[in-house]
């Protein structure tokens, strides 16, 4: 769900960006800004790595984050009229978010595309930049690098004083943010306790700040949202990971976010799961001492199954997807491990599904699983996003000595048709 800063100047509330919007601006006349730009035209998709907008991305990026609107004509800065913006295809789509990339440098992430609908054929075009936790950015103009920035309804460029507090503001940024991290990924294994059993735990956060209040029962629509897509990466299976096993319709308020309880306290499947106002998101999962999937019988409390792994990733990746979905935010960093602290000294073990033991049973090589870290964007559809679960389930698997996942694989059903998000 977005919440420009078009819908903030027009008094809207978060919402799709509509034609009525865009008459509505040029009914009032309402201003460019330092998050705001009236654009006539989109440039052709040949042109469009050489034009001004690569430069404007870089620029909104470095000021907090923006829209660009095309199809508005300007007076002083102000909107005065409606002009044909031309076609956005999935192909231009494509080639602005891979300019954004590699045009600039460090690359801005997260840059959403919109073909906002008209009914009388006056095409208008939004190009919505997050704020970046990786400012400042450099395009490269007339055999030089510069660090454009926003100010106002202009596009200047960073001198060397802002250039000096942009870096700092970033590795001060980025440390604090792995603190809050690392706090989080602490508090969800405490949730569950990871003295007896061992214990899957995630933590997540936005990279870029997105203060947000989520009633609860967005918070349960997102949550529900999340478990229907981690069941069908998991290629209709049975239901298996950590979302199956929270109560999503009883969130209860946390501090400065809400807490998603486990169905049964206690069990030997209990989860936890919390979503907080910046967007970021918590969840832990006690993995070891489930029930063998064909005998019955259950493993070890110092035992995963290695199906849990995938599960629990796939959970985990469906979460973060459905929550950046509800808003235009940029990547998400993610913290993905196992714990367990039992009083006999044993470590991890990690059992496959149709392997009997020894053949079956893997460790890490030091005898403890190493938190796994990452970067991912999860501005891509939910068809695609897949690889983010894959990818980071592979890593786990690879670190206990398993080339590949068994049952998420990208290669998925027909997507249902009855999903509205």
């Amino acid at each position: 769900m977005l919440h420009t800063s078009l819908h903030r100047a027009l008094g809207e509330n978060p919402g799709d960006l509509t034609d009525q919007m865009i008459d509505d601006a040029v009914a009032q006349g309402i201003e460019e800004a330092d998050d705001l730009d009236w654009k006539k035209t989109l440039p052709a998709e040949k042109d469009f790595r050489d034009s001004d907008i690569v430069k404007d991305i870089a620029a909104f990026a470095n000021a907090g984050g923006g829209v660009i609107v095309f199809g508005v004509t300007e007076t002083n800065r102000a909107a005065t009229g409606r002009n044909d913006a031309g076609e956005l295809s999935e192909g231009y789509e494509r080639t602005i978010r891979k300019v954004s990339m590699a045009a600039i440098t460090p690359p801005v992430f997260g840059v959403q595309a919109f073909v906002i609908p008209s009914t009388t054929g006056t095409r208008a075009v939004a190009l919505v930049i997050p704020a970046s936790p990786d400012a400042p950015h450099l395009v490269f103009r007339n055999d030089t690098f510069g660090a454009p920035l926003r100010t106002g309804a202009d596009t200047l460029w960073m001198n060397e004083r802002q250039l000096e507090m942009a870096y700092r503001s970033r590795f001060d940024g980025a440390r604090r943010g792995e603190e809050a991290l690392q706090q989080l990924y602490e508090d969800m294994a405490a949730a569950v306790g990871a003295d007896e059993h061992a214990v899957l735990v995630g933590a997540a956060r936005p990279r870029t700040r997105r203060p947000r209040v989520e009633p609860r029962h967005e918070v349960t629509s997102v949550f529900y949202q999340a478990s229907m897509v981690a069941r069908w990466w998991l290629s209709g299976n049975s239901p298996y990971g950590p979302l199956e096993d929270v109560n999503l319709y009883q969130a209860r308020p946390a501090m400065d976010g809400h807490y998603l309880p486990p169905k049964d306290p206690g069990d030997y499947r209990e989860a936890h799961a919390a979503i907080y106002d910046n967007g970021s998101i918590g969840l832990s999962w006690r993995a070891g001492g489930h029930m063998h999937e064909h005998t019955g019988k259950p493993y070890g409390p110092h035992q995963i199954p290695t199906i849990a792994i995938e599960g629990f990733a796939a959970a985990l990746i469906a979460l973060v997807h459905a929550v950046a979905s509800e808003t235009s935010v940029g990547d998400y960093e993610i913290f993905l491990g196992v714990e367990l602290n039992s009083a006999d000294g044993k470590r991890p073990e990690f059992l496959e599904r149709n392997a009997a033991p020894p053949a079956g049973v893997h460790r890490t090589i030091s005898g403890r699983f190493r938190p796994l870290h990452t970067i991912v964007d999860p501005s891509a559809n939910d068809t695609t996003f897949i690889r983010a679960a894959v990818d980071i389930a592979t890593s786990a698997l690879n670190q206990i000595g398993i080339k590949k996942p068994t049952i998420l694989d990208t290669m998925l059903p027909p997507r249902p048709r009855d999903w509205t998000w």
